[in-house]
């Protein structure tokens, strides 16, 4: 019975402990601080709507409205899931909520940034328009 529970447990925290490398949670500063180079490894994924991603986004950002649950899931298929995506929104729930969806699907390297849009231009960092 000991051996039984002994290895349910580590069943568990190893899949526990896949599920949290798959995705974090990281601050606008840690963001902006990432050089993003050519190589396309690395993206920043805007899930707010496109008016709102119209109104100020991170240069070089791509748009992809979570809200559309059906359009967000079937776009997320077309994307490379060895890639590094770096989730964000306004305040950081949405974006929560398409890197949950992200990691479900497969994903190996999803970053939820929190605070969001909001707190990226309450630390003055570059917005483009």
């Amino acid at each position: 019975m000991k051996i039984l529970i002994s290895i349910t447990i580590s069943v568990f925290l190893m899949a526990a402990c896949s599920q949290s490398n798959a995705q974090k949670n990281m601050t606008v500063g840690e963001l902006h601080a990432i050089e993003f180079t050519d190589d396309n490894e690395q993206l920043v994924l805007d899930v707010r709507t496109p008016q709102e991603y119209a109104e100020g986004k991170i240069s070089g950002s791509q748009n992809l409205d979570v809200l559309k649950t059906d359009l967000f899931t079937t776009s997320i298929e077309k994307l490379d899931k060895e890639k590094t995506y770096y989730v964000i929104c306004r305040s950081g729930s949405r974006s929560q909520k398409a890197a949950d969806l992200m990691t479900e699907a497969g994903f190996k390297n999803v970053k939820n940034i929190t605070g969001g849009m909001q707190a990226w231009e309450a630390a003055n960092f570059p917005v483009e328009k």
